[in-house]
C-alpha cells in the first residue's frame, strides 16, 4: 500500500481523459500497481434510442491491463455503471474509447503490443508486458482485425495519376489529371 498518494497527480499521469483515479495500491512483492478508476461522466447515452439518462442500475468493477509504470504491471479496476434508459426501457453499459472492446486491456496497451509484435513476435511482446502468450495472441489478432475495418485517417483521395509536374504548371493539357 502507498503511504500517501496525490490522486489528482496520479489521474494526470495516467492520462485517461474519461476517468478519475480514486484509489491507488502497490503490491511491492508482485510488482503490480492497481488503480481504481471511476468515469468522469455521471450520465450515459443510450445506444438504442440515443437518449441521455442518469438512472444507474448496478455497478461492477472490471480489471483492465494498462502500460507498465516504472517497471511494474498496471491493473486498472474500472467501476462501470449499468444504466437504465426510461425512454426505451433498456439497460446498457457505456463504452469508453480508452478501453478495448472485447479485451481486458486499454487501447494504448494493444497498440503498443501490436507495435512490438510487428518488430519481433507476439510471444516476446507478451513477455515484455507480463501477460500470458495466448491472451496476447487473442488481443493482438482482434486488434488487427478491428483496425483493418477502420478507414485510414491519413490517406487522401487521389488527385492525379502519372502527372508530369511541368505539364501541370504550364497547363498544357497533356497531363492526365483527374
Amino acid at each position: 500500500m502507498d503511504a500517501k498518494v496525490d490522486l489528482a497527480t496520479v489521474t494526470s499521469l495516467l492520462d485517461l481523459d474519461e476517468f478519475e483515479v480514486v484509489e491507488s495500491a502497490w503490491d511491492r512483492r508482485n510488482k503490480v500497481r492497481r488503480l481504481t478508476l471511476i468515469p468522469k461522466a455521471n450520465v450515459g447515452l443510450c445506444p438504442h434510442c440515443h437518449g441521455v439518462t442518469d438512472e444507474r442500475h448496478v455497478c461492477y468493477d472490471r480489471i483492465f491491463t494498462d502500460l507498465p509504470m516504472g517497471g511494474d504491471r498496471v491493473e486498472l479496476a474500472v467501476r462501470q455503471w449499468q444504466f437504465h434508459c426510461c425512454t426505451c426501457d433498456k439497460y446498457f453499459t457505456p463504452r469508453f474509447a480508452a478501453l478495448a472492446e472485447g479485451a481486458h486491456a486499454t487501447e494504448r496497451l494493444l497498440e503498443r503490443l501490436a507495435e512490438l509484435a510487428s518488430r519481433s513476435d507476439v510471444a516476446t511482446a507478451a513477455r515484455f508486458f507480463g501477460i500470458p502468450e495466448k491472451t496476447a495472441e487473442g488481443w493482438y489478432y482482434a486488434y488487427l482485425k478491428r483496425k483493418q475495418k477502420e478507414p485510414a485517417p491519413h490517406l487522401q483521395p487521389v488527385q492525379s495519376l502519372g502527372v508530369d509536374e511541368l505539364s501541370l504548371k504550364k497547363d498544357t493539357g497533356n497531363s492526365a489529371a483527374y
